[in-house]
């Protein structure tokens, strides 16, 4: 956005003229110490300025009243120089994530500042100008608009180049956590870079790539920058991989699924692991995770599922252990039913029999009938432990 001529003001006579260009030189000189004032007043009405520097804050506040009085003065709108420094502004603003409504009520609030002190000064100096200082509405006005404007233009062009370099590291980072071998040193950097702690603790999140295109997987992203903690995202395979440093996975697992037009997303999450190593078997983690959500569409923690995902990758090698549990599952359920009971209720009979309703008794012979069929006995540690991985690796439904 360029500074326009075309809103000039009504121009003011030769003595009204002077007076103007005697208050904004009055007021030039006390500036300095008026700046302090003008802070004070942006940063109480607006709170979120506590995040930018006190001391930039004022110089950026005193150099635009200097650039306003100046131009007031010779009744002249913005000109290449003001409109950069209004888009080195806003630039500076977006890299420090302040929002842009803020960046502009904070605009607002300096003009409005400015403003007062004219009419403050022309009311006690010039008071027979004051009236004139009517005819200065469209020059304020026209200097509000242009760079705010331009602010505003630079604001979304360093949020967008900021956007795509982000998505391009984390590319980059995920390939390096995903190569074989395992690139330690490039990925530190590209950590660092994307704003982790290389030494701190990681968290990888897993979704299938095929159901986030690119359009589905921007919007992620832009969610997980206002979301708490550290969090990128890039598609890494046939999977979309989140990486994530002190954030909740349960608020990540919530914005992917108000963002996907399905009911449901499909989520792996991995173990929280320190270091960047701990984040390559979170991904790994996470991946195997996501193996158990099947054709459903929810959220599967490692942690929950450790046992099926560990194994999950060698179930077509380990088949022949469990041929005849497997077999057994699938032609008489009422006994995985009876082992699976007996493992989630304390390797307790009676408890086992109340969950599903039967005598403990009837129970027992189930118990029975499945180590004879299957040679694996869920009342020994191995055999349960057999058991149980035969109804995980190779469940019925």
């Amino acid at each position: 956005m360029e500074s326009t001529n075309t809103d000039l003001p009504v121009p003011l006579s030769d003595a009204a003229r002077q007076a103007v260009a005697r208050i904004c030189a009055q007021i030039a000189e006390e500036l300095p110490a008026a700046s302090y004032e003008v802070v004070r007043r942006i940063r109480a009405e607006i709170p979120d300025y506590a995040f930018v520097p006190v001391e930039e804050h004022r110089q950026f506040v005193l150099l635009q009243g200097r650039m306003l009085l100046a131009g007031i003065a010779e009744q002249s709108p913005p000109g290449d120089e003001q409109i950069e420094y209004a888009r080195e502004l806003g630039r500076r603003r977006a890299e420090q994530g302040l929002p842009i409504e803020l960046m502009l009520g904070a605009y607002h609030i300096a003009f409005r500042e400015a403003w007062n002190l004219i009419l403050r000064k022309a009311a006690a100096d010039h008071p027979e100008h004051v009236g004139d200082l009517a005819y200065l509405v469209t020059l304020i006005w026209t200097w509000i608009r242009d760079l705010t404007g331009n602010a505003s233009d630079a604001y979304g062009e360093e949020i967008r180049r900021a956007q795509v370099t982000r998505a391009t590291l984390a590319h980059r980072l995920f390939a390096a956590l995903t190569a074989d071998p395992f690139q330690l040193e490039q990925a530190a950097t590209l950590a660092q870079a994307l704003g982790y702690q290389p030494d701190g603790e990681f968290q990888a999140l897993c979704l299938p790539a095929e159901d986030w295109p690119d359009d589905r997987t921007e919007k992620l992203r832009q969610q997980l920058t206002a979301l708490p903690g550290e969090l990128h995202c890039a598609t890494a395979g046939t999977r979309l991989l989140v990486l994530g440093q002190r954030h909740d996975p349960d608020t990540v697992a919530a914005a992917a699924t108000a963002i996907s037009p399905e009911p449901g997303v499909a989520v792996g999450v991995g173990l929280l692991r320190p270091g960047l190593t701990g984040a390559v078997d979170s991904v790994t983690d996470a991946t195997q995770a996501l193996s158990q959500t099947g054709d459903q569409r929810h959220v599967v923690r490692f942690a929950d599922a450790w046992l099926a995902a560990g194994l999950g990758g060698q179930a077509t090698r380990l088949a022949p252990l469990f041929t005849k549990a497997a077999a057994t599952a699938r032609t008489d359920s009422h006994l995985a039913e009876a082992v699976a009971a007996f493992a989630d209720n304390g390797l307790s009979v009676a408890a086992a029999a109340r969950a599903l309703h039967l005598h403990p008794n009837s129970l027992a012979y189930r118990l029975n009938r499945w180590s004879e069929l299957t040679g694996f006995d869920p009342r020994s540690g191995d055999g349960l432990v057999a058991s149980l991985v035969a109804l995980r690796l190779y469940p019925t439904t």
